[in-house]
């Protein structure tokens, strides 16, 4: 009953204001796009054999609008837990959600779902208008062969999100540090670029991040290649999923603990 309650709330709040949907979609849309064709520029064209060689995929626009999809959708749980916690402390809130009956970490899960499911549908349009712009071939079958990839990076992200929101109850704005972090993943997981121009340490840095194994069997998928082909991403995947909910939950419980004690305070 809470959880559903607060993602109603998050939902009218936020579609209340449809320029701000639309705002959204067209930011999505330029970041994309800049990226997109900074990265043919480059490359020379579309299809690039080198990025083929690389990562199994050589059109370069399927190649980053899957992981940049992937990377907006995966952030939006931190972004919740920053932002969210982060408002309702302005507003003098959280607090009495604290004291009363609902469990905090319930509202968490609510905040940090609701978000998730917002950036989802905003996504899935900036998705769908970069399919039709570089007339990208998907089929049904794809994209359900692909989402128990991109359910299994969320989980694990919806976890590890549990950091931001301790940090944020402890310190109130850790805006810059979370960014720090999220654009570190976009570095790191092979968003834009193939992994293997990196150093062999920044390479082996890069799997201790659920995305750069998400995108890597989702890129699979689309040129048609099998589970069994991609198992050891698959395996990173399941194996980073309790390693970060057990961090996430350890540590928020941390702050937690210091946070009653100190205060939480106005802002």
């Amino acid at each position: 009953m809470i959880l559903s309650a607060v993602v109603e709330k998050e939902f009218r709040m936020f579609f209340r204001y449809p320029l701000r949907v639309i705002s959204s979609i067209l930011v999505g849309i330029v970041f994309l796009l800049q990226f997109v064709f900074f990265g043919q520029a480059v490359l020379g064209g579309r299809y690039s054999a080198l990025l083929e060689v690389s990562t199994g995929m050589g059109d370069y626009p399927t190649y980053a609008l899957i992981g940049y999809v992937l990377w907006w959708v995966s952030v939006s749980p931190m972004e919740a837990y920053v932002w969210g916690v982060r408002r309702e402390l302005q507003r003098g809130t959280f607090e009495m959600n604290v004291l009363s009956p609902t469990k905090i970490v319930e509202l968490l899960s609510g905040l940090a779902i609701s978000w998730l499911l917002m950036d989802s549908v905003l996504m899935m349009i900036v998705f769908a208008i970069g399919v039709v712009i570089f007339d990208i071939p998907l089929t049904l079958l794809i994209i359900l062969k692909s989402l128990p990839i991109v359910v299994a990076s969320l989980i694990a992200f919806l976890g590890f999100g549990f950091v931001f929101a301790g940090l944020v109850m402890m310190l109130k704005n850790i805006g810059p540090f979370a960014q720090i972090f999220e654009f570190a993943m976009l570095f790191f997981s092979g968003v834009f670029f193939p992994l293997n121009v990196m150093p062999e340490a920044m390479i082996a840095f890069s799997k201790l991040f659920p995305l750069t194994h998400a995108a890597a069997v989702v890129r699979s998928l689309f040129v048609g290649r099998g589970y069994l082909e991609v198992w050891g991403e698959v395996a990173w995947l399941l194996v980073l999923i309790p390693i970060y909910w057990g961090i996430g939950y350890l540590l928020f419980k941390w702050a937690e603990r210091i946070t009653r004690v100190i205060g939480y305070g106005g802002y």
